[in-house]
């Protein structure tokens, strides 16, 4: 039987360790780690106070997170952590950056926290019942046509990969889960992502999901979520929201 989850637990350390974060916001600078992805003492600072708590709190579930930590491998549950997610946006000094708290169950996401420090914003899905922001139930855009004021968010990397011919508008934030979290409350009409890492998105699929939302690979099918949780990272773009809007979005997207 799993252990209960206590949610208020988990935004509170989430919040815990958004503080940690902009201590160090606009006060420190990025460095490349072996795998050439960025990293700063803020990433590393918040990922020990999550490691260390989560650990105390639920000694039987693994833990896995983007900076290092890796302990358990073999349980069956597990905690997915990325403490800042957006580092180079972070290291910009730019606000949009989240810390990801994801919970899995062998490949499946469950539950998830994400948390926005510098813009306050708080996205939560628990075991059951709907997504949320800042305590209030979300849902993706449905039924809305496309126009020149719709939204999609996207990777930051789309315009080298793509000619774009989406009539509306495109905003690339620099954080996996802060696409997510607003696609899934309904900001924008879909979100596209590349480069995706199981740390990127443990957290945000359950939000996404509880809002109605769903993720899927850009040539379509399932995520291959079995090779993320084993390290492996998604080996195409995704993309995200309401899947009614994924052929039309798929179509103004020209591969170059």
């Amino acid at each position: 039987m799993m252990t209960a989850i206590d949610m208020q637990h988990l935004t509170d350390l989430a919040r815990e360790a958004g503080r940690i974060a902009l201590s160090w916001f606009r006060r420190t600078t990025v460095t490349m780690k072996g795998d050439a992805t960025p990293v700063t003492e803020a990433d590393k600072a918040v990922e020990a106070c999550l490691t260390e708590e989560l650990r105390r709190a639920y000694p039987d579930f693994g833990i896995l997170g983007e900076e290092g930590a890796d302990m358990d491998k073999s349980a069956r549950f597990r905690w997915v952590l990325d403490p800042i997610d957006g580092t180079n946006a972070f290291a910009a000094g730019l606000p949009v950056w989240g810390i990801s708290i994801g919970l899995m169950k062998g490949s499946s996401p469950l539950a998830g926290v994400a948390y926005l420090p510098a813009v306050n914003d708080l996205f939560l899905a628990d075991l059951e019942g709907p997504a949320t922001l800042n305590g209030r139930p979300i849902h993706v855009i449905e039924g809305q046509p496309i126009t020149p004021q719709s939204i999609i968010m996207s990777a930051a990397d789309a315009h080298l990969r793509w000619d774009i011919r989406f009539p509306g508008k495109v905003r690339a934030f620099g954080s996996c889960v802060a696409h997510f979290c607003y696609v899934a409350a309904g900001s924008a009409l879909v979100g596209l992502n590349t480069h995706t890492a199981i740390w990127d998105i443990a957290a945000a699929l359950p939000i996404l999901e509880r809002a109605g939302g769903r993720a899927e690979l850009f040539g379509g099918g399932p995520l291959p979520l079995a090779a993320a949780a084993r390290g492996e990272k998604i080996p195409e773009p995704i993309i995200f929201g309401s899947p009614a809007y994924f052929d039309a979005i798929r179509g103004y997207l020209i591969r170059k």
